[in-house]
């Protein structure tokens, strides 16, 4: 995830560098923000602008699943 812009600049850099940072300590990948491809996209969001409706999740799980696959893949040893 990434912090809303209008939680002031200071707020969302040192939101946004926790989760690299995570995951690189951990070893894990990291997909950078889940609604790319949706926030400010008001025909794919609910009506707070915040929260995907059904075809932002659509677009979601469109853009994530590859990602998901391959980590399937891994576990299942079939990299």
């Amino acid at each position: 995830m990434r912090a809303a812009p209008n939680l002031g600049a200071d707020y969302q850099n040192g939101f946004d560098a926790i989760f690299p940072k995570l995951a690189e300590k951990y070893g894990v990948t990291l997909y950078p923000f889940f609604l790319d491809g949706v926030a400010g996209e008001p025909a794919l969001q609910l009506e707070d602008g915040l929260h995907p409706n059904a075809k932002g999740i659509d677009r979601m799980v469109e853009r994530i699943l590859p990602d998901v696959e391959k980590a399937i893949a891994v576990v299942q040893g079939n990299s």
